[in-house]
């Protein structure tokens, strides 16, 4: 039995959220209300958190009847999901995961970190888009699984794969070198290019004007990331250091692992 379409809100009354609907946000044979509730949500996701928002909200900016996010998107959760599943889909056209093996390994390398730099820099009009995209990094709901799975984990292994291709032969006998080594080394070109992202403001006091224009675009930094990755790559260099900090007479710190709250 089909679900009937739900009547027009005739209700005018609405909340104001910045930046609430774009109107060139469009996504290929979505219904218009369906649309319009994509473009609404997003914002107030943003700004509110996906707890503290409320369909009624979101249905009132879109100006459509608050049944329509269940019609269309079942409930609130699921126009969560497609909020995060749009976002993902347009920087994912705009920065497609690049093909590999046509050159050396050091290219790949330098086009892998420009797709990951370029997607974490890359605004959108009103900026709740990257909002989002960090709060639910900061903040994971259930849309995290689906997240990682097709946004970050083919861009990491890929990373991985290429890093493994850089590095000499490893000692077996270290579990360091066999299981953490090259992990831990893609999650350092991910954890540059996040700074670049998040830390814009600080760098913006840190640095003057004409020097953050001139060395700290896209272009500047992916050399830059991907210089320091096969510095610490090649000739056992990082292998060396890790080796000799192993060694070092200083007290040790207090370890604190990485772990959820």
């Amino acid at each position: 039995m089909s679900r009937s379409q739900p009547d027009a809100d005739t209700t005018d009354s609405r909340e104001t959220v910045s930046g609430s609907v774009e109107s060139g946000s469009v996504e290929p044979g979505l219904p218009e209300p369906a649309q319009r509730l994509l473009n609404a949500a997003g914002p107030v996701f943003a700004q509110r958190g996906f707890d503290r928002a409320t369909v009624r909200e979101i249905a009132n900016i879109a100006d459509v009847n608050v049944a329509s996010v269940s019609y269309y998107f079942g409930d609130k959760k699921g126009l969560y999901t497609a909020v995060i599943r749009f976002i993902r889909e347009r920087r994912e056209r705009a920065f497609p995961l690049p093909v590999l093996g046509q050159g050396t390994a050091q290219r790949d390398l330098e086009l892998l970190v420009r797709t990951l730099l370029s997607r974490m820099l890359a605004s959108d009009e009103t900026g709740w888009e990257s909002m989002l995209m960090m709060r639910e990094m900061q903040h994971p709901t259930s849309a995290i699984d689906g997240l990682v799975r097709d946004y970050f984990k083919p861009l990491y292994d890929a990373l991985c794969q290429t890093i493994g291709t850089l590095l000499p032969p490893l000692d077996a006998n270290s579990s360091w070198q066999t299981d953490a080594l090259v992990p831990q080394l893609a999650l350092g070109v991910v954890g540059q290019c996040l700074h670049y992202r998040i830390g814009r403001p600080v760098l913006n006091h840190l640095i003057a004007p004409e020097l953050l224009q001139k060395h700290y675009g896209s272009d500047a930094l992916c050399r830059m990331i991907t210089a320091t990755t096969l510095a610490a790559c090649q000739d056992q260099n990082v292998i060396q250091q890790h080796l000799l900090l192993e060694s070092s007479t200083f007290p040790p710190a207090e370890d604190v692992a990485c772990q959820s709250n």
